[in-house]
Order: structure tokens, then sequence, then C-alpha cells
């Protein structure tokens, strides 16, 4: 009797370890969202670190603020991202700003949300690489800000 109930045990078990190998390769990843949505490629980050999701319904709309920490530096001189200079700061900074006063009026100020833009208060600096993009006149837009000295990239999306 004991031995099939542990026979009985591990089949489920395994049944179980199957099922959810199943499911997690059919949800969508970082990387996969980011090309479909946006026609972006990343490389693979070594960390993956969602800072602040908030998906309001079923048609998608929501503020995603994501942290993306690399190992080695990442090559982006082949993407679309823009390595800023001195004179491209201000706007790359600006739509960050942008995406932080949306987002916390949408969210009326709830201090889960303050907390987090004011832990990771990110300021573009000369030699990191940008990405912005819009669409439906400004209700989606990207932004993307590699860190070239700590090797982070931060992703803020907005869908409304």
């Amino acid at each position: 009797m004991k031995k099939w109930l542990i026979g009985f045990c591990v089949v489920i078990g395994l049944f179980f370890l199957l099922a959810i190998w199943v499911l997690s390769s059919l949800l969508y990843n970082e990387y996969e969202v980011l090309e479909a949505n946006w026609g972006i490629k990343l490389p693979q980050a070594t960390e993956v670190k969602d800072l602040l999701t908030t998906e309001n319904s079923f048609h998608g709309d929501g503020e995603w603020f994501t942290l993306l920490e690399y190992s080695k530096p990442a090559d982006l001189t082949e993407s679309n991202f823009v390595k800023l200079s001195l004179e491209e700061i201000a706007n790359a900074n600006n739509k960050i700003a942008n995406f932080q006063r949306r987002t916390l009026e949408i969210r009326q100020n709830d201090k889960t949300v303050v907390d987090v833009f004011k832990t990771y208060d990110v300021k573009a600096e000369v030699n990191d690489y940008y990405y912005y993009e819009e669409r439906n006149n400004g209700f989606d837009t990207i932004v993307l800000l590699y860190k070239t000295q700590t090797q982070q990239l931060y992703k803020y999306e907005w869908h409304q």
C-alpha cells in the first residue's frame, strides 16, 4: 500500500512540474512583450525586477516600471537607442519625469508609487543609451534608459 502511495505522489509531482513548465513556456516574457509591442530586441539581462506594475483592465491599460540588470555591458550600438550627448539629456529626463507625473496623477499620489519613484530616482547622463516611442497620440509610450556606469536598463511603459 505504501509503495503505491509513494508512486502515485511521484507521478502527481511530475505531472505538476510538467504542467508548470508547459504553462510558463506559453506565457510571454519581458523580451517577447517588448518585441511584440514595440519591435525592440534587448539583450538578456541577469536579473529583471518589476518595480511598479499597475495594470488596470482587460484592455491592457496600466503603467510598468521595470529594472533590467546586466552582469556585463549591454551592446546597444546596433539598436535604435540613442547614445546621449549633453544636448539630449534634458529631453530624456523630461520623458521620464512625464511618465512619473502621469503615473502619480492616475494613481492619485499613492504612497507606494511615490516611494518607488523616490527610491529609483533615475537621471540620464552623457553616454547613457536612451529610446523613446509613442503611439496613439501619446496614450501608449515607452522610455528605455540604459545606464552605462551601472549596467542597468530602466523601462517606463504607459498604456491608456
